[in-house]
Order: structure tokens, then C-alpha cells, then sequence
């Protein structure tokens, strides 16, 4: 089965902090938002560890990775729930390890051969 992209999406708006996103642990994909002037969002897989949460994009020719490249206002789904995030492209060698491993845990599968581009969603 293959991404099939939507438009803005709905539900509960969050914005405290999150400190801890490991209710996302049990969940296999959540929903993308970006490019917020023209809504485009996809289903997608994401780790996360303690305040932090991750998502991967398989190539920077994904029409959504190219999206946070230009502007990096993002927003997830989780449930119904929305949280507004800023996506930051991950270029430290030692966190892409985390990422990948985390990824490997979570989704059983070699992300070491299949990096790709790795944001991290942060607070806005």
C-alpha cells in the first residue's frame, strides 16, 4: 500500500509542551502536516525518546520532505490530537544513530541501509 497525501487536517489543537512522547511508542503511524499555506499532509512512521520525536523521509525528492525543507512549520496528529511543530533537518552523526536505532526497534526493520532524511519535530 502505498502514501496517499491529504489536505489540512483536523482535530484538537495541543500547545503545551510535550516533555514526553512515548505515547507514541505503541503507535505505528501518525499523520504529517506540512506546507501550511497549501495543507499537504501524509501518514507517516515516527520514533521518539523522552521530549523529542522523529520523522523520516525515504529521499529529499518526497514532496513532503521538500515541503519542510521550505518552511519547517509542521503539524502531527496523534489520535485526534494536533500538535504544532517546527521540523529540523537532522545532520548530527550521533543523533541519526539514535534515530536509526530507534526506528530498528520499533519498526523491526535495517534502517542502517535506508537513512534517509531525518527531522526532528520540535517545538514552534
Amino acid at each position: 500500500m502505498g502514501f496517499i497525501h491529504g489536505g489540512r487536517l483536523d482535530g484538537t489543537e495541543v500547545s503545551s509542551f510535550v516533555k514526553d512522547w512515548s505515547f507514541t511508542d505503541p503507535v505505528k503511524t501518525i499523520q504529517l502536516e506540512t506546507a501550511p499555506d497549501d495543507p499537504y499532509s501524509v501518514n507517516v512512521w515516527c520514533v521518539a525518546k523522552d521530549a523529542n520525536l522523529w520523522v523520516t523521509a525515504s529521499s529529499q525528492d518526497s514532496a513532503w520532505a521538500k515541503n519542510m525543507i521550505a518552511d519547517p512549520r509542521v503539524r502531527v496528529r496523534v489520535g485526534d490530537k494536533l500538535y504544532p511543530r517546527r521540523a529540523v533537518r537532522v545532520t548530527d552523526p550521533l543523533e541519526a544513530k539514535l534515530v536509526r536505532t530507534l526506528y530498528e526497534k520499533k519498526y523491526e526493520t535495517d534502517r542502517e541501509s535506508d537513512a534517509g532524511l531525518q527531522f526532528r519535530l520540535d517545538p514552534p
